[in-house]
């Protein structure tokens, strides 16, 4: 059973930035959109909601506009180059790159999983080329040939890099050469 779309900004029982109707919408404005506009309403639903848990995982600007607000938008203080976003509104930047990422998941569903089924180290940190850590003194040994390293954290910026685009300012989050994202602090 497919889950409900709550894409009421700022609902305690939100699980997506659009809904489908305005997904239908930005299908319809765009190409490469066959799988979506063919895809079945619950694999549309599905989508979505993966979708907006994948760009759950970035950082963005400002804060959240409520404590109760189960996603990260609606924001406070978020103002990105002349535009102020109010605390009641998602951008249409995040509301345009969580229909891209659910359009890419309609097609491959697995888009967001890591390749590698490896345990990471630490948590937090880009772990494909930690070989060792030692909690004693905390020691962290990072292995020699990282070039022939394969795994890569899976992110909706690595997996899709036009998304950092689309977000521009509005994610404080990048996708670095090593496929980690990390957190950047701008002035």
């Amino acid at each position: 059973m497919a889950p409900t779309i709550v894409a009421t900004a700022g609902a305690t029982n939100a699980n997506s930035f659009i809904t489908a109707a305005e997904g239908d919408t930005f299908a319809d404005a765009r190409l490469g959109t066959l799988a979506w506009s063919s895809a079945s309403a619950d694999d549309k639903a599905r989508s979505l909601v993966m979708a907006t848990n994948g760009l759950e995982t970035l950082e963005y600007i400002g804060t959240r506009a409520a404590t109760t607000q189960a996603l990260s938008w609606p924001r406070e203080n978020a103002k990105c180059g002349d535009k102020s976003y109010t605390k009641t509104e998602i951008p249409d930047e995040v509301k345009l790159a969580t229909f891209e990422l659910a359009n890419a998941l309609i097609t491959t569903p697995t888009l967001l999983q890591n390749a590698s089924t490896t345990t990471a180290l630490v948590d937090g940190i880009p772990n494909r080329d930690l070989s060792r850590l030692k909690l004693d003194v905390m020691e962290i040994e990072w292995r020699d040939n990282i070039s022939s390293s394969t795994t890569k954290p899976v992110t909706p910026l690595t997996v899709l890099p036009h998304l950092a685009t689309i977000l521009g300012c509005l994610t404080t989050s990048t996708a670095s050469a090593l496929g980690g994202v990390f957190r950047v602090k701008r002035n």
